[in-house]
């Protein structure tokens, strides 16, 4: 027997926290076929590594990704036709509150070992500015695990609907490089730093802050700036990570987008490699759901991709030049 209904979640204010999101998947492989049978799957899915630019990179084999790979950024979604609306969820998938106005849900399509949707009550666009108190909330309560966000063409298989993921901590490779490749202050204040953050061809920025204020003054002067370079009338395009250290507070990566996907997406015959990046990609884990792709992808196929479609240190310096005030 289910032990709540989907839309329990939706009864209560409260923030869960990582025991109880962990207890949650554990009941939904228990009572759900669908998320069992893919988490099963899951343990026995090729990984293979490389080392590209200068970074490891995981390579993951994963067939059930494939709609979330080829889904056509440009087709939007009525809310009848979403996956993640609250009316729309299936009778099995339980919802647990992330405040008023976000649900915790199980993801039945994993690519880490723990793997969960924070999404909206409201079907409303992908847009990090106006929850960003939320998303940073979120990482805090679930501090054991990552909580990412794919902006609209930038890896969302449903931009049309606000969602970040929580998935398990420390596997994508940037979670641990990027205090290598820590550049210049660009702005400061009392207990918040933006930094540009020079990695190769997956360069950004990286806010670190123990004051959720102070970390959304330096998230909003960093969005509006890549806005500007980027002259979107939307958000600009980007995949942020976010964890929260106990002791230090939040670390903020943002990783800026030139392209949603590169031109191996678009190719035809054998030049063809169906990856379409997502946060999880530009952290280090290349999602490959054909056999074939999995097979050729090397690490120069993935230094192109990455040029291809993220910004370059010398495009983040432009953008510092440009838009911060020295």
């Amino acid at each position: 027997m289910k032990p709540a209904s989907a839309k329990t979640g939706m009864t209560t204010n409260r923030w869960t926290d990582s025991k109880e999101a962990l207890d949650l998947l554990t009941r939904q492989k228990a009572i759900w076929p669908l998320l069992k049978q893919n988490y099963a799957a899951y343990k026995e899915i090729a990984t293979k590594y490389v080392i590209a630019a200068n970074k490891n990179i995981a390579i993951q084999y994963n067939p059930s990704r494939i709609t979330s790979v080829t889904v056509d950024p440009q087709k939007r979604k009525a809310p009848s036709a979403c996956l993640i609306c609250p009316d729309n969820l299936p009778p099995e998938q339980e919802a647990l509150p992330m405040g008023e106005n976000m649900l915790l849900l199980c993801n039945p399509y994993p690519i880490f070992p723990e793997h969960f949707t924070i999404a909206s009550r409201q079907h409303v666009a992908q847009n990090l500015m106006t929850p960003f108190l939320y998303y940073l909330n979120a990482a805090k309560c679930l501090s054991d695990f990552t909580i990412i966000y794919n902006a609209p063409e930038s890896g969302a298989s449903l931009p049309d609907h606000l969602h970040f993921q929580a998935v398990t901590s420390s596997l994508m490779p940037i979670e641990s490089e990027f205090e290598e490749h820590l550049g210049s202050i660009i702005e400061e204040s009392s207990r918040a730093v933006l930094r540009s953050l020079m990695q190769g061809n997956r360069s950004g920025f990286i806010i670190e802050s123990a004051d959720a204020t102070e970390a959304l003054l330096l998230y909003h002067h960093l969005r509006d700036a890549l806005t500007a370079a980027q002259d979107r009338l939307t958000e600009p395009r980007m995949n942020v990570f976010c964890k929260y250290l106990h002791k230090q507070g939040w670390q903020i990566i943002v990783i800026p987008r030139k392209a949603h996907r590169s031109s191996h997406f678009y190719a035809e015959g054998e030049a063809q490699i169906l990856v379409s990046p997502g946060a999880a990609d530009i952290g280090g884990i290349i999602i490959t759901p054909r056999k074939e792709d999995f097979d050729k992808i090397n690490a120069e196929h993935i230094e192109a991709i990455f040029e291809e479609i993220c910004y370059g240190e010398h495009e983040v310096r432009t953008l510092c030049e440009q838009h911060f005030s020295s």
